[in-house]
């Protein structure tokens, strides 16, 4: 297993140019999102009543209920959020169509290989990432009244988290199982596999693939904690700073992931 793990953190150190396409486009991503928050929430602080008397903090909040409720304000940010969404869902099987490639041909120039992979895999991928959020989103259907129902009938929030985790950590460990097998599903797409084989591969080979997915979503866990934790001690420019490189250390864990199970596919298919 652990050789396994080491292959997959090689094959990421071995994609430099993936994990700095992946880190600009989260950040771009995140500006892009920070960027639609502030230009609702800055007007609305500029209203924000400078004397908080309870008079006033009431009938900003009316106001702001009537704008929301009466008018078309909200119209614009509705449509910029959709916009930004089916970018997401675009862009999204665009890179690990990069990313896939890149593992699978890494003989190729990096950017060339990066670039072949968008061109040859993006339908497949796209159609796959289509398919992936559908059967994640399907248990909702159940589980959102369901969560709704307890919620309404607790009387604490202890008893309430008490009632919600078993539904919680069973939907988790559902999206973590479908999230697994849709990335087999790419890597033998990537491979020239069908479908069939590639479903029977995971089926065979379940426990290991959880194994090694769990080790290193474990390790990765541990890593976020330390920085996490360090940022709260040695508050101030060096802990922005870390918190910063981090984002571009994430990027490199989730080629690692990649890479662990591509290890794993190679060496069982």
């Amino acid at each position: 297993m652990w050789n396994r793990i080491k292959s997959g953190w090689s094959l990421a150190c071995g994609q430099p140019f993936a994990v700095f396409v992946l880190f600009a486009y989260h950040l771009i991503w995140g500006v892009m999102l920070y960027k639609l928050v502030q230009s609702v929430l800055v007007p609305l602080l500029h209203r924000y009543p400078s004397e908080l008397s309870r008079e006033a903090v009431q009938l900003f909040w009316i106001e702001g209920q009537f704008r929301l409720m009466k008018t078309d304000v909200l119209d614009p940010l509705l449509w910029w959020a959709l916009a930004l969404l089916l970018l997401r869902l675009l862009l999204h099987p665009l890179l690990n169509a990069g990313v896939y490639y890149s593992l699978h041909h890494t003989g190729m120039n990096a950017g060339y290989r990066f670039v072949e992979g968008i061109r040859k895999l993006s339908l497949p991928f796209l159609g796959y990432y289509i398919l992936q959020l559908a059967l994640m989103a399907a248990p909702l259907s159940w589980l959102a009244p369901y969560l709704w129902e307890h919620v309404s009938k607790q009387a604490s929030y202890p008893e309430l988290g008490k009632a919600l985790l078993p539904a919680l950590a069973v939907y988790v460990l559902y999206v973590f199982l479908i999230q697994l097998f849709f990335m087999h599903l790419q890597i033998g797409r990537t491979d020239e596999r069908s479908l069939l084989s590639t479903v029977l591969f995971v089926l065979r080979h379940l426990p290991a693939i959880v194994a090694a997915a769990v080790i290193v979503a474990a390790l990765t866990a541990a890593v976020t904690a330390a920085v996490m934790t360090a940022s709260f001690i040695w508050a101030g420019f060096l802990a922005l700073a870390g918190i910063q490189a981090y984002r571009l250390a994430q990027m490199f864990f989730k080629l690692w992931s990649i890479g662990t199970q591509y290890a794993l596919w190679t060496e069982k298919a």
